[in-house]
Formats: structure tokens, C-alpha cells, sequence
């Protein structure tokens, strides 16, 4: 993947980092979906937050989000 950006294939996490306003692409590998943000200080704080269990999300955009990105 290009410099500066970020990738992970955790659907929940894309989920959580395109309800949050990250501007999203879908790289499709096999039957493997990647999704791919641009790397920057608030995505970084973000996918912290995420993993420490520290986020925070309206669920309704958080369950549209999923809905949006298992249909690419």
C-alpha cells in the first residue's frame, strides 16, 4: 500500500473510522476486503481510542456504516 496511509481488514474498525468522518476506499484481495484511510493525526487518535476501548459513537452511524461497507 502508498505512504501515508493506513489499511486494516477489521470490518468493525472501518466501520468505527468511516462513522467517525475518515474518508474510506475498499481494496478487494481474493474474498478479503482492506480498507484503506489516509494516515493522519486524528485517525491515529482514533484507532487508539478504539483499541484501548476509550471510543466513542452514535451507534446508529456506527450499525450504518456496516451496512454501507459490507455491501462494497
Amino acid at each position: 500500500m502508498e505512504e501515508n496511509k493506513y489499511t486494516t481488514s477489521d470490518l468493525y474498525l472501518g466501520a468505527f473510522l468511516k462513522s467517525n468522518g475518515q474518508k474510506m476506499s475498499v481494496v478487494k484481495n481474493k474474498n478479503k476486503a482492506i480498507f484503506v484511510f489516509e494516515e493522519t493525526p486524528e485517525l491515529t487518535s482514533l484507532v487508539n481510542n478504539y483499541l484501548t476501548d476509550d471510543a466513542l459513537c452514535n451507534p446508529l452511524s456506527f450499525a450504518n456504516a456496516i451496512k454501507n461497507i459490507k455491501t462494497h
